[in-house]
Formats: structure tokens, C-alpha cells, sequence
């Protein structure tokens, strides 16, 4: 099976700073798309990461993880000690809700847009 973390955000307090950093430390390539920042490997084709502000107090590397029925794995969630920050978020390329797992530490459990 393969791994079900699909993207990452880098949320901060100062997007451009971070992207900056990003950019020199690891030579990734920017895009600025108007609400965050896509990076891409250098000789890469697609982005797999962005930068962008933070979200409710959220900072730092937040990690996507795909799931069939976000719904449901939100309400999973919820009753195995998780926090909910935010539920269903539309994105570019699909829908994500915001949680902290039970020892604080937040991730996106992610839905991919059909069509």
C-alpha cells in the first residue's frame, strides 16, 4: 500500500521569510499561487509541498494524510482523543480538516476533489 501522507504545508507567521529560507537551504522552486506558496525539487514536475499562514494557532510542517470519506474519518478522529481545528476545508485539490492528535501535534486528514 502505498504511503497515504500525499503533501505537506509549511505553516508560519511569515510565509515569504519561510519560502525564502526554504528556497536557499534546499533549492526548492516556488510558485506563488495568491494564498500560499507551492514548492517543487528542482528537476521536479509537480509541487508536493507549500508554505502559508499559519491556521489557528497551527505553525510549522503540517502533514496531509489521505482518506477515503472525510466525514468519517473526522468523527474517527474525534472519538480516538484527536482535537478538531478546523473541519472541511475546500483546497485546490480537495477537501481537509484540521486536527491535533491526542498529544498535540496537528495534520490534515485530506479528501481528493472527484472529477
Amino acid at each position: 500500500m502505498p504511503t497515504p501522507f500525499v503533501w505537506y504545508d509549511n505553516m508560519t507567521l511569515n510565509p515569504q521569510e519561510t519560502t525564502e529560507f526554504l528556497q536557499s537551504m534546499f533549492g526548492w522552486l516556488p510558485k506563488d499561487i495568491g494564498t500560499m506558496t507551492f514548492l517543487t525539487e528542482t528537476g521536479g514536475d509537480m509541487p508536493f509541498a507549500a508554505s502559508c499562514d499559519e491556521m489557528k494557532g497551527i505553525t510549522g510542517w503540517v502533514p496531509y494524510i489521505e482518506v477515503d470519506d472525510l466525514d468519517a474519518a473526522t468523527d474517527r478522529a474525534r472519538k480516538n482523543g484527536a482535537s478538531v481545528v478546523v473541519e472541511k476545508v475546500k483546497g485546490p485539490a480537495g477537501d481537509a480538516s484540521f486536527i491535533r492528535d491526542p498529544g498535540g501535534s496537528p495534520m490534515a486528514l485530506w479528501k481528493r476533489s472527484q472529477g
